[in-house]
């Protein structure tokens, strides 16, 4: 229709903007509202499979940390972290501070979504992690169990052995006794 350099001619003169067709116009808003309407749908969707993304590997992740036989502390923060993170990222994006001369004012946009994320992140990392603690603290519980039994059926139980640094120390305190002996008996002797 117009070349690009007449098009920007005719925005800027004010005789020639007058001339532009009105459905135009009204054509250009309503694609440019719809464009914008299009690119919201987008982050709300992006949102939504980065939610469900995070939420799944968050839970996958503790089993395989688990199955790698990863300690149960970095277990948990891995799964924690990796559940709040979009409710984490939503709080950054709608949160806003102000601060002027007369006075500041914090903003929060979407109070109700962001706090419905973290809560469903920390219940899916809650609950992600629970029956790894769970196993965990029972083969504890079952290894001091076998380990008790195993002591009994041997008869340690009232009796056991000393340990290798008493032993140590008590073998190196006779011959510190010996040898003050025999040094006395040298001096004694002569």
């Amino acid at each position: 229709m117009f070349p690009p350099d007449q098009l920007d001619e005719l925005l800027t003169n004010s005789d020639a903007s007058t001339s532009i067709n009105q459905d135009t116009a009204r054509y250009l808003q309503h694609i440019e509202s719809r464009l914008y309407a299009d690119i919201q749908i987008r982050k709300r969707f992006d949102s939504g499979l980065l939610f469900l993304a995070c939420q799944v590997g968050s839970a996958s992740l503790s089993w395989l940390l688990f199955n790698l036989q990863v300690t149960l502390i970095i277990i948990q923060v891995a799964s924690f972290t990796l559940a709040m993170m979009p409710g984490l990222v939503d709080l950054s994006e709608s949160f806003s501070f102000e601060l002027s001369s007369e006075r500041w004012e914090l903003k929060h946009v979407r109070p109700m979504q962001t706090l419905t994320k973290l809560s469903i992140g920390v219940a899916v990392g809650w609950t992600s992690t629970k029956r790894i603690s769970e196993e965990i603290y029972n083969t504890h519980e079952a290894i001091k169990s076998t380990y008790t039994e195993m002591r009994n059926a041997e008869g340690l139980s009232g009796f056991q052995l000393p340990s290798m640094s008493l032993v140590l120390t008590a073998v190196l305190l006779l011959f510190s006794l010996l040898a003050v002996f025999n040094m006395r008996k040298k001096n004694v002797d002569v």
